[in-house]
């Protein structure tokens, strides 16, 4: 049986916002128009931006209860460091992935060489919704390589795709947990074309970093800050109209409402007044600056 192809059901603008100590994100998720893409229930973009000596700016101590956060550093320099004693610094290519569960602390931006020298900067922050009566689990922390993330190189060099989640073919991406993600990042060039089987994502949306593309056959054009939810089917078809970079994310469905305070995500009202607590209380510890 020949494999159906996916199309653009719809697509939608990020909004811009301020978050952190201050930076300026694309908001691809949540949208008025739809809560969460597989169980991807958080998008923001980061950049592309050069920023000056002494201007970078990053996300100071916050809590995280109830999800998992999902960063993709594409240029620039940052740090990481937690309340569960974890430090480390990432390059571009790398990946960080952090089980908040019942509570965390992290800190999280440039690093002194960013913050001394300005640079170019350009990422993605996910959050990855954890099932109903698992989001108590305890808290833990992963830094993926680039190295460890299976990377698909066409010979001619006009397409490269890197697996962060979900298989491709014979490939199984670094990041595994519920709600079986797929992520995938790729990169073409203008007037390249790539086919991705897709089939193990019940919902699938590709999100424009950089560039535009057509998605499916279709020739209408998806730009730089806009995300098209697809259509179901087995394989999705990309061709860049410039030089592009783009996410496919996607996935099972939530399994349960939820509820968002922040930086906290729940099931129940009852469940977010614990977090809150936990945090005053200093349940979900501390960082030592």
């Amino acid at each position: 049986m020949q494999n159906s192809k996916r199309t653009v059901a719809s697509v939608h603008e990020a909004f811009r916002t301020l978050e952190g100590d201050g930076f300026e994100v694309r908001r691809a998720i949540p949208s008025n128009a739809y809560e969460a893409i597989g169980p991807f229930i958080f998008l923001d973009q980061f950049g592309p931006i050069d920023v000056r000596p002494g201007e970078a700016k990053g996300a100071s101590a916050h809590p995280h209860a109830g999800i998992e956060t999902l960063t993709l550093l594409l240029e620039g320099s940052q740090r990481h460091k937690d309340s569960l004693g974890n430090t480390s610094a990432m390059r571009p290519g790398e990946v960080q992935w952090m089980r908040a569960g019942r509570g965390v602390i992290h800190d999280e931006g440039p690093d002194e060489a960013m913050r001394r020298d300005g640079g170019h900067v350009h990422g993605v922050q996910l959050w990855i919704n954890m099932p109903k009566g698992e989001k108590h689990a305890e808290p833990s922390y992963r830094h993926v390589q680039a190295s460890e993330i299976p990377t698909l190189q066409r010979q001619d060099g006009r397409v490269r795709t890197r697996l962060v989640a979900g298989t491709l073919g014979d490939l199984v991406g670094p990041i595994a947990t519920s709600g079986n993600p797929f992520v995938v990042h790729a990169s073409l060039k203008a007037g390249a074309e790539t086919e991705l089987e897709t089939g193990n994502a019940a919902e699938l949306a590709v999100y424009v970093m950089v560039g535009a593309v057509s998605i499916g056959g279709d020739d209408k054009r998806v730009a730089a800050g806009q995300l098209a939810r697809l259509s179901a089917g087995q394989v999705v078809t990309l061709t860049a109209t410039e030089d592009s970079e783009v996410l496919l994310i996607g996935g099972d469905p939530l399994d349960a409402p939820i509820l968002r305070h922040g930086p906290f995500v729940m099931n129940s009202i009852a469940e977010l007044e614990r977090a809150v607590r936990d945090y005053h209380a200093g349940r979900m510890g501390h960082i030592d600056i």
